[in-house]
């Protein structure tokens, strides 16, 4: 979350993974054979009153799914499901086809138990692991879960690869897919680019945004949630003798595979593990979910996936940040010869946005603040950056700054230690796979060290922080965690406290959070992670809307389903970017330094923050799409709607416009209406009912103070003539202009 990392995306990589080979999926090319699957021999059928599902004996795996008399492909390819098998000594990995040994089914319900046998051991009793996959229904709906993992001595199981649970084909009527990365895609199948995702560079085959797939065709859809945060999500488009087939499915993990190369984020080649690398225990149940619904309309098929997803997302931890203007101040960076902004600078820069802002909720956080700067002193705090100012300065600040409505909190980082810190401990640093010490990379000027969270918290390292943090900065309602959320799977391969990324998550950075929100401080951080739904209520960066290589559009899926969950930003690098912010549902966590010009800062409030604020949670009634005009129904008589043949938009609530191309008409509350434009001219806003045209009087907003402007009621509407870049507030009467003007707390 530094500015060089959200502002160089090429840059961002915090310690990630990448993983070599890739998964065995059974797809390593668009172009894989897919034949066709026959029907089972021997099938095993599970139904509830509205879902029927086809299995098949022989290899456990779907061959067909019928919902309200619409049926919809499992896998369709005839290849069996695979498994990585890992022979300790000597150390060998392999991937064996499967095959069922037994089942057990009921009406509701089957238990596929496969054992996994070497190519030294394909016959006779020994196997070298076994496991079970459950299917069970519930309505509309099947889970797929991996159980009863038996490792015999000598062997681990790896993994199990399901990258084909259902399927559609190109004959079926308006095939189609819906995948989850980069905020959402769709493509009609008769339209799609075979493509199969390679690993992600950091994450392999995880999912981090949205781990979801969706298919189907005219009539029926099927949404796959992948809910185990180190399984992978398989979205693909395969093409066999001219035509083509889209699919859903996951990789089962059960154990980090200790025999691939991974990035550990230092600039050089992936490390990879050796025949002593441990293959670290995930602990978390393998699991998934289909959803079958019946389409409504063809045109949006998708639409009710999304529908659903939002329905079972968990609410946000905390509405603190719903209304705040939150932002972060460069403070300074260790190579730097002078700071950017000091506490004094600081001290300006806030009271100028309050005053430009009309006093509006902010929390502003200060970086590079502690020892040297950004990046240095972690894993402690004790020492304020002598170049932006004293301990008294800063405390100072903080409480000054109460008076006109701003939280000054800082930004610390817990993943990142330096050996300069005197809390510094490689008891608690991460290794890598091959069992050195995780060192990463300079970020300014100093080599940092991996912290391996579930030791870290285990240790008493992370309270002993927390408590001291609290104790000598006097912390009130929120602090910013760099990184925290960037990487929220990372492995630890310390042979004597081994931690699947699983484990440092939950026993690690969900305790830092929970330890901190039992203190009255709610954290937020870096880039938005799907395992830190319900855990943070907001990332100051988030999905960025891209292309995808399947071809076909992109789709709000993001912008729908966590509209309550979670407030996350983008990677826009700053840019002024209304129209995408609005309708996608971000809002950026923006650098400032006291350099800063004030009408960059005018213009990111009034054209996002005012607006996103005022609809962000609202939920999505209905989506429609016409030629180049896209439009989110909200509820309560509110829409997003954006153009892209013209470049505009309009954000209405309760039937009213509030923003649209570039100026801002919108209630601040029941008796101040702010207006806002960036090029000026005439603007109007619905007189509301209980407002005295003969009472009512205005301001623009100048970092001075207030200043009258002239304001006129016609046609049961306020005008103003708005100059371009200054905002103007209406009041309902002189006494509704809030009384912190001149509050004398920070000038």
């Amino acid at each position: 979350m530094l500015p060089r990392r959200s502002f160089v995306s090429s840059l961002i990589a915090l310690g990630g993974l990448r993983w070599f080979p890739s998964f065995a999926s059974g797809l390593s090319s668009a172009q894989a054979p897919t034949g066709t699957r026959k029907a089972p021999e021997d099938p095993v059928v599970l139904h509830s009153g509205s879902l029927s599902v086809t299995l098949d004996a022989a290899d456990g795996l779907p061959y067909r799914y019928a919902f309200q008399g619409r049926s919809i492909w499992g896998e369709d390819s005839g290849a069996p499901a695979t498994a990585v098998l890992c022979q300790l000594q000597p150390r060998r990995y392999e991937t064996i086809p499967l095959r069922v040994a037994s089942v057990r089914h009921s009406p509701a319900g089957a238990v596929f138990t496969f054992e996994v046998r070497s190519a030294q051991h394909l016959s006779g009793d020994q196997f070298g692991a076994r496991f079970s996959l459950r299917y069970a229904i519930d309505g509309a709906s099947l889970f797929v879960t991996m159980e009863d993992v038996v490792e015999q001595h000598g062997f681990e199981l790896i993994e199990v690869a399901l990258p084909n649970l259902a399927s559609v084909r190109e004959s079926d009527h308006e095939a189609w897919l819906a995948q989850g990365r980069d905020g959402g895609s769709f493509v009609r199948l008769m339209e799609a680019t075979p493509h199969v995702y390679e690993d992600d560079d950091n994450f392999g085959r995880i999912s981090i945004q949205l781990p979801m797939g969706a298919v189907g065709t005219a009539r029926i859809g099927c949404l796959m949630e992948v809910t185990s945060f180190m399984d992978g999500t398989e979205t693909s488009v395969v093409e066999s003798e001219g035509k083509r087939s889209a699919r859903i499915g996951t990789i089962k993990v059960h154990r980090v595979h200790g025999g691939r190369c991974y990035n550990m984020n230092d600039g050089g080649d992936p490390v990879c593990g050796t025949e002593h690398t441990p293959n670290l225990l995930v602990e978390q149940a393998s699991r998934c979910r289909l959803d079958f619904y019946r389409v409504e309309d063809p045109a949006l098929p998708w639409f009710p996936a999304a529908k659903l997803l939002r329905a079972r997302m968990p609410a946000t931890p905390t509405n603190y940040f719903d209304d705040k203007f939150l932002y972060l101040i460069a403070g300074r960076n260790k190579t730097e010869t002078s700071p950017r902004t000091t506490f004094a600078q600081s001290r300006q820069l806030i009271r100028d946005i309050a005053r430009l802002t009309d006093y509006a909720p902010q929390v502003a956080y200060i970086s590079g603040w502690v020892y040297d700067g950004q990046d240095t002193g972690y894993p402690s705090e004790d020492v304020v950056n002598a170049s932006l100012g004293s301990y008294e300065e800063l405390m100072q600040l903080k409480e000054d700054c109460r008076a006109i409505n701003v939280n000054v909190s800082v930004n610390v980082n817990y993943d990142d230690a330096y050996k300069s810190s005197p809390e510094f401990s490689l008891d608690f640093i991460a290794r890598e796979p091959n069992g050195a010490v995780w060192k990463a990379r300079a970020w300014d000027g100093e080599d940092s060290y991996i912290v391996g969270m579930a030791k870290y918290v285990a240790g008493g390292w992370a309270t002993r922080r927390i408590n001291a943090m609290m104790a000598r900065y006097k912390l009130r309602d929120a602090m910013l965690i760099d990184a925290l959320s960037w990487f929220t799977i990372r492995n630890d391969w310390d042979q004597k406290h081994p931690a699947s990324g699983y484990k440092n998550l939950v026993d690690g950075k969900w305790v830092i959070i929970e330890e901190f929100r039992k203190r009255g401080i709610h954290i937020c951080s870096e880039q938005f992670r799907y395992p830190m739904l319900g855990k943070l209520a907001l990332t100051v960066d988030g999905p960025e809307p891209r292309p995808s290589p399947l071809g076909g559009e992109q789709i709000p899926l993001t912008a729908i389903v966590y509209r309550k969950s979670t407030i996350f930003g983008s990677n826009g690098g700053g840019a002024l970017r209304p129209k995408q912010d609005l309708f996608w549902n971000s809002r950026p966590g923006v650098w400032y330094e006291h350099k800063t010009d004030r009408r960059t800062i005018t213009d990111f409030y009034y054209l996002v923050v005012l607006p996103y604020n005022k609809v962000h949670s609202l939920d999505v009634a209905s989506y429609s799409k016409d030629g180049s005009r896209r439009v989110l129904h909200l509820e309560a008589g509110s829409k997003i709607t954006i153009e892209t043949a013209s470049n505009s938009y309009e954000v209405v609530l309760n039937g009213v416009t509030i923003a649209a191309n570039e100026s801002t008409t919108c209630a601040l509350d029941a008796n101040r209406i702010a207006f806002y434009s960036r090029s000026g001219g005439r603007l109007e806003f619905p007189l509301p009912a209980r407002w005295i045209p003969a009472k009512m009087t205005a301001r623009s907003l100048t970092v001075e103070g207030r200043k009258p402007f002239p304001v006129r009621v016609e046609s049961a509407k306020i005008i103003v003539d708005a100059l371009a870049q200054v905002p103007v507030v209406v009041y309902a009467e002189e006494k509704s202009i809030p009384s912190v003007e001149g509050a004398g707390a920070v000038s």
